[in-house]
C-alpha cells in the first residue's frame, strides 16, 4: 500500500513538473492592464486583471462602460513561447440587475516589451443569451504590468495617514 502511495505521489510530482515546464514562465503571474478599444468602438479604456497560470489556465476580470456593464468573470487557456503567447477565453456579461446578457469569446496575443510589460491585442466576438452573434471586433490594444510584492515598503501606517481599526 505504501509503495502505491509513493508511486502515486511520484506521478503527481512528474505531472506538476510537466505542467510548469509547458508554459513560458516569464508570462506566468497576475497582470494589471489597460485595454484600449479601437476608436471606432466609441468605448473608453478600461482595466483588466489577467492571471496566467503555469498550467495554461487563464482567469480575467474587467470593468468598463456598457459592455460589460459591471465587469465580468472570464476563464480560458493560453499557450506560447518566451517570445509571445496566444490566449482564448470566454467572459460572461451582466446588466445592472446582475442578469446575464450574453457572453464574449476573446482571442488575444501578448508579448513582453523591452520594459518587461505585457503588450498585445484582443479580438472579441459578442453573443446574446441565445448564442447569436451581436458583433465581432478586432482589435483592442492591451498594455500592463505584473502585480508584484513590493518589499521596499513597510506594512505600517505612514506619517500623516489615518490609523483605521479593523472590525469584525
Amino acid at each position: 500500500m505504501i509503495a502505491k502511495i509513493r508511486s502515486f505521489a511520484f506521478i503527481l510530482i512528474l505531472m506538476s513538473s510537466a505542467a510548469l515546464a509547458g508554459q513560458p514562465q516569464n508570462f506566468v503571474g497576475t497582470w494589471l492592464t489597460t485595454v484600449t478599444p479601437p476608436a471606432e468602438a466609441g468605448a473608453p479604456p478600461f482595466t483588466l486583471i489577467l492571471t496566467l497560470h503555469a498550467d495554461g489556465n487563464l482567469l480575467a476580470s474587467g470593468t468598463s462602460g456598457e459592455l460589460p456593464a459591471l465587469g465580468n468573470p472570464c476563464h480560458g487557456t493560453w499557450t506560447g513561447s518566451a517570445k509571445g503567447i496566444e490566449a482564448a477565453y470566454v467572459c460572461l456579461d451582466f446588466d445592472g440587475s446582475l442578469q446575464q446578457t450574453g457572453m464574449d469569446r476573446l482571442r488575444a496575443t501578448f508579448k513582453l516589451d523591452e520594459k518587461r510589460q505585457l503588450v498585445g491585442q484582443i479580438g472579441l466576438t459578442n453573443y446574446d443569451v441565445l448564442g447569436q452573434i451581436i458583433f465581432d471586433a478586432c482589435c483592442a490594444e492591451v498594455e500592463g504590468q505584473r502585480i508584484e510584492i513590493d518589499t521596499s515598503k513597510p506594512m505600517v501606517p505612514t506619517k500623516g495617514s489615518a490609523s483605521l481599526r479593523w472590525r469584525r
